[in-house]
């Protein structure tokens, strides 16, 4: 099994390398071919649409023509699937650099995404995150990790304010899907709260099965007024079906991967009551949204997701540094990425000493009428923020809008 794994491993590390643009001959004297790498779970829909966001921004930055020392930059794409899974993800970032690439927009989930970061710091790339969400990613100490969206730690803190000064939530229950993301998220969610009364119930499901049914049924007779899950997608999608087919009557909280019109479409009209967050302000609202939109169902003919603009925008900032640093060594980059400003569709990117998102925002979300609507949008500074509002939340998000 391990020699069939490592083999495995081998063909996917060879099948990528072979078609990357960097093995290629050089287009012209004239030209700088420049690689961008994006890794993630290729075949899950939403970080295909995060896929897709790269390559509109690559697309956009050739179509552009910018130069670099009287020479045409010309910016490729090379995207490689790290499977979801930590051993994959290693291989991956270490073909990602073998390959010369200037900057990595990814990994995708957070325990993947935390493997990589050595591997890249020690070859000097830059990583940019613009999904993975737990705060152990940028707490490694690598001058070359950033996050182009908040935290689980931000995102916490801003449900935590919603939950208790919109909602008016006086008793919750709190379950994960035993994830690292989802039990991380449930973790800091409850942390929030300094009123032990508050938190009535914290339950765990298993990531493999659909089964919500034993958890669920302790509150069919309104025994709490909501519902936070942390987790995944596919559990989510199951965890609101079986509330509404055993007719909970508390509001349910989930968190940003499912704000997007593929969730829509899986939990098919069980959305009643449904809240979720997601990274950043509402990008629909942007000047430059239509247009984006309009050349990305043109070009992909699927929908558009938080996460597509969370890796537009990581793309973007990239090319930003590139072009402001004027040279591809790795450590000029990194270094104007510590600088840089960039002005994105979720809010303007710009990173603190350890690569976090400066002042992340997120946008807490109902469904109504079959599509996402914003209802709040936070801007989590938890420096200025006193230590208690009187709401019995610990650390409050602030500046709200």
């Amino acid at each position: 099994m391990k020699k069939l794994r490592r083999l495995f491993l081998a063909i996917l590390i060879h099948s990528a390398l072979s078609g990357s643009p960097a093995l290629a001959a050089s287009a012209g004297d004239n030209t700088h071919t420049i690689l961008i790498g994006f890794a993630g779970p290729l075949a899950w829909p939403l970080a295909q649409s995060g896929q897709y966001g790269v390559q509109l921004a690559i697309d956009e930055a050739n179509r552009a023509g910018y130069s670099m020392n009287g020479r045409k930059m010309v910016f490729k794409l090379l995207a490689m699937d790290d499977k979801a899974d930590v051993a994959v993800a290693g291989f991956i970032a270490k073909s990602m650099v073998a390959a010369g690439v200037a900057g990595v927009i990814g990994h995708w989930l957070s325990a993947p995404t935390n493997v990589a970061a050595p591997i890249y710091a020690a070859a000097g790339v830059p990583q940019i995150s613009s999904s993975a969400a737990a705060p152990e990613f940028t707490q490694q100490g690598y001058a070359t990790s950033f996050r182009a969206v908040g935290s689980s730690e931000d995102a916490a803190i801003a449900i935590a304010e919603f939950a208790t000064q919109e909602l008016k939530s006086k008793r919750i229950a709190i379950i994960d899907d035993t994830t690292a993301f989802g039990a991380r998220m449930a973790e800091l969610f409850a942390e929030q709260f300094r009123s032990p009364n508050q938190v009535v119930v914290r339950s765990t499901v298993s990531n493999k099965t659909s089964d919500f049914n034993a958890v669920l049924t302790q509150f069919t007779g309104g025994e709490v007024d909501l519902i936070f899950f942390g987790g995944y997608l596919r559990r989510s999608e199951d965890l609101v079906r079986a509330r509404q087919r055993l007719r909970v009557p508390a509001k349910l909280f989930l968190t940003g991967s499912v704000v997007n019109p593929i969730f829509l479409s899986m939990i098919q009209g069980a959305g009643d009551g449904l809240f979720a967050s997601a990274p950043g302000k509402p990008y629909e609202e942007h000047p430059q949204f239509k247009a984006l939109e309009k050349n990305f169902s043109v070009k992909f003919r699927t929908a558009i997701s938080v996460y597509t603009v969370s890796s537009y925008d990581a793309c973007n900032t990239l090319i930003a540094a590139i072009k402001k640093a004027n040279s591809l060594e790795p450590h000029r980059i990194v270094e104007e990425l510590h600088k840089i400003r960039h002005k994105g569709l979720l809010g303007t990117v710009a990173f603190d000493a350890n690569g976090n998102l400066q002042n992340p925002a997120f946008t807490v979300y109902r469904i109504q009428d079959q599509r996402w609507v914003p209802v709040k949008t936070y801007d989590v500074r938890r420096k200025s923020c006193s230590p208690d509002t009187g709401t019995g939340v610990g650390t409050a998000a602030c500046d709200g809008n």
